[in-house]
């Protein structure tokens, strides 16, 4: 017999047997179970989903009354003083309907392009070119749902350039509330 032909039949011998070597796994034997390691963090809890509805801080537009109450952000009830579809003071309206209509920004606070409390209407115009002037200051959508008020001195009929926005709200588009709540 050839040389090469002896030594491929040992290897292939000796490779079968070191395959069928192992013994097979019993049949009623229970799975091993893996044990976690001493440093494995917890398994990760669910998180609360982010609110993305347009707002101020924890506040936001379409908030129920109980939402807003729950969070500590209003002590509103639906007997305060409203018009029967809505309440209101002087930071928030809130429509039984539509939840959050109206948001009264703190003094300090500015939108995200800068206007705030003190802000001339020149400065609105630049910031927020679709602005538009209204009975009680100028108007800009945020978005398709939402707007802001920059609203100046009540005692001005037409507001000119340099006149001061003396405070900003954010609201609903077409919201139910009388008017004196929002």
């Amino acid at each position: 017999m050839n040389r090469s032909a002896v030594l491929i039949a040992i290897v292939a011998a000796f490779g079968l047997s070191a395959c069928t070597s192992t013994s097979a796994p019993e049949q009623n034997s229970a799975p091993a179970v893996e044990q976690p390691a001493e440093n494995t963090p917890p398994p990760a809890r669910n998180v609360a989903e982010v609110d993305n509805r347009l707002g101020y801080g924890a506040l936001k537009l379409g908030m129920t009354l109980e939402e807003a109450t729950a969070a500590g952000l209003t002590d509103l009830t639906w007997d305060s003083d409203g018009d029967g579809l809505c309440v209101g003071d002087d930071e928030v309206a809130i429509s039984k309907k539509y939840g959050v209509v109206r948001i009264t920004l703190p003094k300090e606070a500015k939108t995200s392009k800068g206007i705030g409390v003190g802000s001339t209407f020149a400065e609105v115009k630049r910031a927020y070119p679709s602005s538009s002037e209204y009975r009680a200051g100028w108007s800009s959508p945020i978005d398709y749902t939402a707007g802001y008020a920059f609203i100046g001195s009540s005692r001005t009929e037409h507001f000119t350039d340099t006149d001061e926005v003396v405070q900003i709200t954010m609201g609903l588009s077409g919201a139910d509330c009388a008017m004196y709540l929002l």
